[in-house]
């Protein structure tokens, strides 16, 4: 679902990036007045700086509409550019030049630079930017403190409950009135709440829900930019460059505690406080043949949020606290090297090493009880060398071969950690594993996991030719084979699901220019991917999977027992017969032949894997590739462009998991040139991607025969609860599948009139529509007991139902914006300019409905909505063009 939902936000950036090339005239950078000079010489003789001032005004506030664009809210703004530029005159020996640059200035985009350069000795320059991102102003949260780190419920909060359910147990739904008065089945019958129950709601809602109050989510991010070059002499160049980068904001977090026995989720608005600073220095060498540039490049970040504290609000005593992410450096040397041995010989190289460290302290608490160590200590080791050599031994063709090697070593030591999940409070019963951590208390719901410093290593090579078959047509062939070595250093067994995966690709290209005005070309490609997938890498997690739990016959192991028995984590693909031998390894660690318990290789989750389960990163498949293009240009006043993108994966070896995946995209886009003064634009895109996956609802075999002394199932592949409890491992009804599908539609087009009012009044304009969909039909389908089977219901009343999953909503967004400028120059130097821009955007996504109030029972509501809106922007600005 998530997945499905993930993909149209995807797609729906590009329609974002179409309408951004249309963006509104009152934000576009400031033009300059007309001049009886050629616009291209007078840029670099007789530069022109121009001031531009005005005032915009935007209907109505909305985040979404505003995204990116640095302004919040509804009202006005102020217009402010300005290109400033001078120096020595291109005809006079002085040879500086400087310019200042300021853009958007009235808005949370705004940009401003600075340069100074004396022509063939030396360049600095300055600059800042700031980029606002609207994420949400319809987010709701009772928690006090948003904008810190610590998050806590008002004095007076009251647990949510469902009275006519449970008095006791904790219900977000409780908040809505519309399901606290409703009636509910209590043993079987459709029960209406009590004058009682409904005064407790009535309490609990009347102290809980004023407390929810709006929080506007977003991030703001400020950055500071120094750099200089010095030209030394002739050959040799010294050049650098600082960055210092502030980010800051809310940010909506997802979390869950198990403090109260089962999953409770809080949407939090997570605080971020940040600063990236980054060093460049270059020392570089040019001769006619030869040049060597030698650089360093650091980064060093910073968060200043080292953690995050909440109160559960299922449980308000209870408090949760989650580290963010740790401050962290990285410094790395680079060597680059050009030799050109001919006119149509080169050699390229270039060489890194680099090393990142973090040393943040771990936090520690109750839910913590195995830190063996202080801080991670981790170093990270990263090593890169490229290899290009081109050359045209004849006139046709070309030849080129690249090698590529690159690795990220992560020698962070290993070392066992355990822990409670989510602030669940420790069980009274001990571990079965707590005789090898002595004077450490661990319950049984311990996890003892590991870290895992995965590490990768790249080798890839690349062979190509381009070959000129006549005038005007070319074929090029390129082979490329790539290898990806994984791997855990101090692992004690292989981390990562393919070890290795090698991959080869075949690609082809047919190239047609200047054929009767047509230019053409037609690609196509290959690739192969094979994988030895390793269903066990899961056990580097669980270290405790090579310790014999209390209990284990013989000292025997998790680990070998699978090894024994030739199995995986999922056990026996067996239903409960025949049953492993009493007393045995199998039967101990495989009882009823389910998967190995979660208590017996110290994990609280169950990780290990369906057989034939394979991450679609690391697994055999084919890909295939197609892409053709088409450019007619008949004369100087008409030109269409075409392209077609296909693209196919298939994941032939994965029963579970993705199997394959396609997608495809057409673009057309075409002008025409009524005169010299007036031209039109329009385009039009599709963009299509589906996806097929598969998966199984695990359920354990089980020897229950009924429930409340009823047997029959009503569909699905048995008749009985024993029959189908006996099968549960092996119940091809809970097999499913899913086939996602999004697709995004665009269509535009725009126009400029220059020439009018005796040339002083320029016009132009661009409207687009876009629609995009996503939807998810699923097979399958799970049982569900009957409600109504309880003890006294009538004989023959069902015990359960096996019901068919259905195709999730369909998820819909429509967008529309219009456009429209015009330019009056009131002389040579003077100008009007006026802006109008109009969004109109309508969604509906099903994802919103759970955090609605009365939505999800474990889930603190947020009440956020589908972004929708109708945004009317103007503007109106004066400009001033001098030299």
């Amino acid at each position: 679902m998530n997945a499905a939902h993930g993909t149209n936000h995807a797609l729906r950036a590009t329609v974002i990036a179409a309408q951004a090339c249309l963006a509104t005239l009152v934000a576009l950078p400031p033009a300059h007045a007309a001049d009886a000079v050629d616009p291209a010489l007078a840029a670099l003789v007789q530069p022109t700086s121009t001031v531009e001032l005005g005032v915009g005004h935007v209907s109505d506030g909305d985040f979404k509409a505003n995204e990116y664009t640095g302004l919040k809210k509804k009202g006005a703004y102020a217009i402010g550019n300005f290109d400033l530029r001078g120096g020595g005159s291109y005809d006079s020996d002085d040879a500086s030049r400087w310019k200042l640059l300021g853009r958007n200035l009235g808005t949370e985009a705004r940009e401003l630079y600075g340069e100074y350069s004396l022509q063939g000795r030396f360049r600095i320059s300055l600059g800042y930017d700031e980029l606002l991102r609207n994420r949400s102003d319809s987010y709701q949260t009772p928690l006090l403190g948003a904008g810190t780190n610590v998050l806590s419920l008002p004095s007076n909060w009251i647990v949510p409950v469902v009275p006519r359910v449970s008095s006791t147990a904790a219900n977000a739904r409780g908040l809505l009135p519309a399901v606290t008065d409703s009636s509910a089945l209590v043993n079987g019958v459709l029960t209406a709440p009590t004058d009682a129950q409904r005064s407790v709601a009535a309490a609990l809602q009347a102290a809980d829900l004023p407390a929810f109050q709006q929080v506007d989510l977003h991030t703001r991010r400020a950055r500071y930019d120094l750099a200089a070059s010095y030209l030394i002499d002739r050959q040799w160049e010294f050049n650098a460059s600082f960055r210092h980068e502030d980010k800051t904001g809310l940010k909506p977090m997802g979390t869950v505690s198990r403090a109260t026995g089962g999953d409770i989720s809080t949407i939090i608005p997570d605080l971020i406080d940040q600063t990236t600073e980054q060093l460049n220095l270059g020392l570089q060498f040019r001769s006619d043949k030869v040049s060597v540039q030698l650089g360093y490049y650091g980064s060093v970040f910073t968060n200043h949020v080292p953690s995050m504290t909440w109160s559960n609000w299922a449980l308000p005593g209870n408090s949760q606290t989650m580290s963010t992410a740790p401050s962290n450096q990285f410094h790395q040397l680079n060597l680059t090297a050009t030799a050109s041995f001919s006119p149509t010989t080169r050699l390229v190289a270039n060489a890194s090493y680099g090393r990142g460290t973090q040393n943040e302290s771990f936090l520690t608490a109750a839910y913590t009880p195995l830190v063996p160590v202080a801080s991670l200590d981790g170093l990270v080791v990263t090593r890169a060398a490229n290899l290009k050599f081109s050359s045209r031994p004849i006139k046709d063709l070309d030849l080129h071969a690249a090698y590529k090697f690159d690795e990220r070593d992560n020698r962070s030591a290993v070392h066992t950690y355990g822990f409670y999940d989510a602030g669940e409070p420790k069980a009274s019963a001990a571990s079965v594993f707590q005789a090898y951590f002595p004077g450490v208390s661990l319950g049984a719901n311990t996890n003892l996991n590991a870290n895992r410093p995965y590490s990768r290593r790249v080798n890839q090579l690349d062979l190509g030719a381009d070959y000129r078959l006549s005038r005007g047509q070319a074929l090029k062939a390129e082979l490329e084979s790539q290898q990806i070595d994984r791997y855990c250093s101090g692992s004690w067994i292989d981390c990562v699901d393919a070890h290795t995966t090698k991959e080869n690709t075949l690609r082809l290209e047919w190239r047609l220019s200047g054929w009767h005005t047509l230019n053409a070309r037609v690609g196509l490609a290959h690739g192969e991917r094979t994988v030895n997938y390793n269903e066990d890498a899961w056990l580097a997690l669980v270290p405790a999977a090579t310790l014999s739990p209390t209990g284990a016959p013989n000292g025997a192991t998790a680990y070998g027992t699978l090894q024994l028995l030739g199995l995986t984590g999922y056990g026996p693909v067996s239903g409960l017969n025949p049953l492993p031998t009493a007393g045995s390894a199998a039967a101990f660690f495989f009882a009823n032949n389910n998967a190995l318990a979660n208590a017996l290789y110290g994990n609280q989750n169950r990780i290990s894997e369906l057989p034939g389960m394979r991450r679609y990163n690391m697994a055999d498949r084919t890909r295939d590739k197609a892409r053709a293009g088409l450019e007619w240009q008949p004369d100087e006043k008409l030109s269409l462009q075409a392209t077609l993108d296909l693209n196919q994966d298939e994941y032939r070896h994965s029963v579970y998991g993705l199997q394959r995946a396609r997608s495809q995209a057409l673009n057309l886009d075409g002008s025409y040139a009524l005169s010299e003064n007036t031209s039109l634009n329009a385009f039009f895109t599709h963009e299509e991607q589906t996806s097929h996956s598969a998966g199984n609802t695990y359920t354990a075999n089980s020897t229950a025969a009924n429930v409340s002394g009823f047997t029959a199932i009503l569909n699905g592949c048995f008749a009985t609860i024993a029959l189908r409890n006996a099968s549960n491992k092996v119940d091809p009804c809970l097999d499913w599948s899913a086939e996602m599908r999004d697709r995004v539609d665009t269509l535009g087009a725009s126009f400029t009139q220059r020439g009018l009012m005796g040339d002083r009044l320029e016009l132009n304009g661009s409207l687009s529509f876009s629609r995009a969909r996503s939807s998810n039909d699923v097979a399958g389908g799970n049982y569900a007991n009957n409600p109504l089977a309880v003890t006294g219901a009538a004989a023959g009343t069902v015990a359960a139902y096996y019901i068919a999953a259905a195709p999730l909503p369909l998820v819909k967004t429509q967008t529309t914006e219009l456009q429209f400028g015009a330019r009056f120059a009131i002389d040579k130097q003077q100008a009007l300019r006026v802006g109008y821009r109009y969004q109109h955007m309508r969604s509906s996504d099903w994802a919103y409905d759970g955090l609605q109030f009365g939505g999800l029972s474990g889930v603190l509501p947020t009440n956020e909505t589908a972004p929708s809106y109708t945004v009317h922007t103007v503007g109106l600005s004066w400009l001033y063009s001098f030299r």
